[in-house]
């Protein structure tokens, strides 16, 4: 769900900024020649914040044992 608000950010941005230019935000003309770039900035940032976890998420060092099966009961996966 972040990686979703982090591809929206670049709209509302404009949106913001067509408020303020005093141009309607609701109109298709005001957007269609900033939507492919506003695409790219949204997915250039969904990508960061990707990366940006991937490298600094904490990283268990063990052995992983999965979730199994005990006595009718399942028993979560947990590293040993």
């Amino acid at each position: 769900m972040t990686e979703f608000a982090f591809f929206l950010i670049p709209f509302a941005i404009f949106f913001i900024y067509l408020l303020l230019r005093q141009r309607n935000p609701l109109t298709f003309s005001a957007w269609e020649k900033s939507i492919p770039i506003l695409v790219l900035v949204g997915g250039g940032l969904v990508v960061a914040s990707l990366l940006y976890t991937g490298f600094t998420a904490e990283r268990s060092m063990g052995t992983y044992t999965p979730p199994s099966l005990q006595d009718g009961q399942v028993a979560p996966g947990r590293f040993d």
